[in-house]
């Protein structure tokens, strides 16, 4: 127990010693390690500088180039508002030229329309008048009427129906001389009847008074003792009469006793047989007969004369 309280003893009489030394160790450690911070504070203080600057050196690159960027893009739609208004602007005046073209075509449109408006209404003021020509009985003033149309401003449609109310038209004006005619023939007027006669076909040949009026023309030259042209006129009668009444019998023997008056004795009687061959239910057949003997005794007293 003695020999342990001395080593306890001695143990702490040498434990002084030995902490000494330790201690000098760990300054110097602590000096060590506090420069070596220092170094290091010193190297991280240059890191961090370092990539301040390359932190700035990017952001100053990053910045250039947003601001290049920028610029370029202003540029691009400088450029794009440049074109689209110089294509606004080319488009604009071409639309103008258009405009003015179409405008010219237009004018020109409604100077022909107007032309066309003129002529139709000048046409339907003398179709008016035509028509109240002929509601009024004035023939003559409605083919007068008829005469001033522009037919070349009409349709085609519409110059048919024109010509057909022309066609109509010259009836009734014929229609009428005729009618006037007829009125001075049965007053004796019968050299102003045939000139009514003749205006009457000078107007029309057509219509069913043409019949009546060869015949009533025949007539007149006839009662006029003009019998050449009555004998013309018969003819023509005949050649287009084809009913079997009065005025055709009589005309038969008219037109006979009109060759006749001229002296044609072989042709009246050439004409009479043949009538009666045609004609045998003739009204005045007794009567044709008649005369076919009478030119026959003239023809042999005739011969007889020539022989002596």
């Amino acid at each position: 127990m003695v020999e342990n309280k001395e080593n306890k003893e001695n143990n702490i009489q040498e434990q002084p010693k030995n902490e000494k030394p330790h201690g000098i160790d760990d300054i110097k450690e602590m000096r060590r390690l506090m420069t070596h911070i220092m170094n290091n504070q010193g190297s991280l203080d240059a890191a961090i500088k370092e990539i301040n600057r390359k932190v700035n050196t990017k952001e100053q690159n990053q910045a250039t180039r947003y601001f290049v960027t920028f610029v370029m893009l202003g540029i691009v739609i400088i450029l794009s508002f440049f074109f689209y208004f110089r294509s606004q602007a080319a488009n604009y005046a071409n639309q103008s030229r258009i405009r003015e073209e179409h405008n010219k075509y237009l004018e020109k449109e409604v100077a022909e329309l107007k032309d066309k408006i003129f002529s139709m209404e000048n046409n339907d003021i003398k179709a008016y008048n035509l028509y109240l020509a002929l509601k009024e009985g004035d023939p003559d003033n409605a083919f007068k009427l008829y005469g001033e149309f522009n037919l070349s401003a009409l349709s085609r449609l519409e110059r048919t129906i024109i010509d057909n109310e022309t066609s109509m038209i010259k009836q009734k004006a014929a229609l009428k001389k005729y009618e006037e005619g007829e009125t001075l023939f049965k007053r004796k007027s019968y050299e102003a009847a045939i000139d009514r006669f003749k205006d009457s076909l000078d107007i029309s040949s057509t219509g069913d008074h043409i019949g009546n009026l060869f015949y009533l023309t025949a007539l007149s030259y006839y009662r006029m003792k003009d019998y050449n042209k009555a004998a013309i006129a018969f003819e023509r009668f005949l050649f287009i009469y084809t009913k079997k009444d009065l005025p055709k019998d009589r005309s038969e023997l008219l037109l006979g006793v009109c060759y006749e008056k001229m002296n044609q004795l072989e042709r009246a009687k050439n004409f009479y047989e043949q009538s009666m061959r045609d004609n045998r239910h003739n009204r005045f057949f007794p009567t044709i007969r008649d005369r076919v003997k009478n030119i026959e005794k003239k023809m042999e007293k005739m011969k007889d004369s020539n022989v002596d």
